[in-house]
């Protein structure tokens, strides 16, 4: 028989928000101020926002994905890839500084994040009925600047645990970010559920430690293996799951279109 169910965790991106293609023009708007910024800070001539955005915004981007497909299980130094791209176009910047021009490339990028037309009802549902939630990405950002998107998007207050790997120093599959949010959760993996559009690192890594997971193919079409408990097509079927799993929790929620494998 299958404990019961104490807490959900979430993957974050392609499962509870979803992106737009590089926002050119916020990202302009950020770099002008970045450049401004230096300027000012630095007394001297900076290069303008379109040269900045490639030199240093896109080439960070490139290399983060370069080391994510290298498959290493330790996050990337952010503030370390900055500085290398920043000192390649002849600016030697303080921490403090290099963290301000990363805090205004993030504001540039929040208006092309959005959340998931079922997010917001499906976590008050859980949140109802008295489950405890989670979220563990894999996001080489400062934790900082990533709690604060998620207070812009207002999800922050749904949940008791963040795991950033920019926080914790590994990625999913690494079971040390399950097992940090289940720190903090103070809940058994065994009466866990995880979330995610990924195989290996959003079900089988959960797996691993003993939670049961659910793969979402609303924004992500990955296949599974057959590892996965269930599988569903949109967030909003979750809720239907979760009454499968707290019977006393129960209620008129559709079971339509959800994939079980128990």
């Amino acid at each position: 028989m299958s404990e019961p169910l104490e807490a959900v965790l979430f993957d974050y991106g392609h499962t509870l928000i979803y992106f737009d293609e590089r926002p050119h023009s916020a990202l302009v708007g950020a770099y002008e101020k970045v450049n401004r910024l230096l300027a000012d800070t630095l007394e001297r001539e900076v290069p303008a926002a379109h040269v900045l955005i490639e030199q240093v915004s896109k080439a960070v981007d490139d290399e983060i994905q370069r080391d994510y497909a290298a498959g290493r299980p330790e996050e990337v130094e952010i503030a370390a890839i900055y500085d290398r791209a920043l000192r390649a176009l002849g600016l030697e910047l303080e921490p403090a500084l290099i963290e301000r021009v990363m805090e205004l490339e993030q504001d540039g990028w929040l208006n092309s994040v959005h959340v998931g037309p079922d997010v917001v009802g499906t976590l008050d549902i859980l949140q109802r009925r008295g489950l405890r939630m989670g979220l563990v990405s894999n996001a080489a950002y400062l934790p900082r600047l990533m709690k604060a998107q998620l207070s812009a998007l207002r999800l922050q207050s749904f949940f008791e645990a963040v795991s950033f790997s920019s926080e914790v120093g590994v990625r999913k599959p690494h079971p040390r970010i399950y097992a940090d949010a289940l720190l903090k959760l103070g809940v058994e993996a065994r009466r866990a559920l995880f979330v995610g559009d990924r195989v290996k690192e959003d079900i089988q890594g959960p797996k691993t430690l003993g939670m049961r997971a659910v793969l979402t193919r609303e924004w992500r079409q990955e296949e599974d293996p057959g590892l996965a408990d269930f599988v569903i097509q949109r967030l909003g079927e979750l809720p239907a799951i979760i009454s499968r799993l707290t019977p006393r929790a129960r209620s008129p929620d559709t079971y339509n279109e959800v994939t079980s494998r128990e």
